[in-house]
């Protein structure tokens, strides 16, 4: 199996300018861990996690050093560690170096991957673009999905879940929503959030008419766009 058949597809981004508060936001509305960060062309150039927003003054938590470990640092480590507790935006707080893959890169090597570098989440780029974003959840679904299916049933709910994908990429309306798309059996089952019931009208309708669904379970759930949000792809 490759990253294409389990990714969610539609990542949810933000941009380096984006206020933190919105990235935690975000993260806290879509329940998600992570946020590939894009630039306004929609090129990858970092990632905002839970972590980076863990040591902030706001809520008593930035980093403290006795006075000799503070010997041991030098003044740019200290300074970059300022920073990253007292940046007010995503691109004074995220990762700058991350790791991507293709909608072609093989589970096994995203597997290691993620193992290697303890990472729980990898952006999906295509075209310089990210197009999607492979978790340890997405892992699991897969898991569970090839654990339950028929063996004759595979090659057909991969299908399925391809024609699904192709269908709802690329509309215009489709450029926010977080989307999971799981096939069993013909059995299909929705994931994510979106930004209003239209959407999730559309992507179950999408579901219902490819070739071989034979049922749609819907748990999209909606989340509308904050009203004022700023600094977001």
């Amino acid at each position: 199996m490759l990253a294409r058949d389990i990714m969610t597809t539609g990542a949810l981004t933000v941009t380096p300018h984006a206020p933190i508060a919105d990235a935690a936001r975000l993260m806290l509305d879509h329940h998600i861990s992570g946020l590939p960060v894009a630039d306004q062309g929609g090129a990858l150039v970092g990632i905002v996690t839970e972590r980076d927003l863990l040591c902030r003054p706001e809520i008593g938590t930035a980093p403290r050093h006795e006075k000799w470990i503070q010997l041991w640092l030098t003044t740019d480590e200290l300074a970059a560690e300022y920073v990253q507790s007292r940046g007010r935006t995503v691109g004074e707080v995220m990762t700058r170096q991350v790791v991507s893959i293709t909608p072609d890169t093989p589970l096994d090597k995203i597997v290691s991957l993620m193992i290697r570098d303890g990472m729980k989440r990898l952006p999906v780029v295509q075209d310089g673009k990210v197009i999607g974003i492979v978790s340890r959840a997405d892992l699991l679904r897969g898991l569970a999905a090839r654990l339950d299916s028929l063996p004759e049933a595979k090659t057909e709910d991969l299908a399925v879940r391809g024609h699904i994908l192709r269908e709802i990429r690329g509309k215009r309306w489709v450029s926010r929503p977080i989307v999971n798309v799981a096939v069993c059996d013909g059995i299909v089952e929705l994931t994510g959030s979106v930004a209003s019931e239209i959407v999730r009208d559309a992507i179950r309708v999408a579901a219902e008419n490819a070739p071989g669904a034979k049922q749609v379970i819907d748990h999209l759930s909606v989340v509308p766009r904050a009203s004022g949000s700023k600094g977001q792809t």
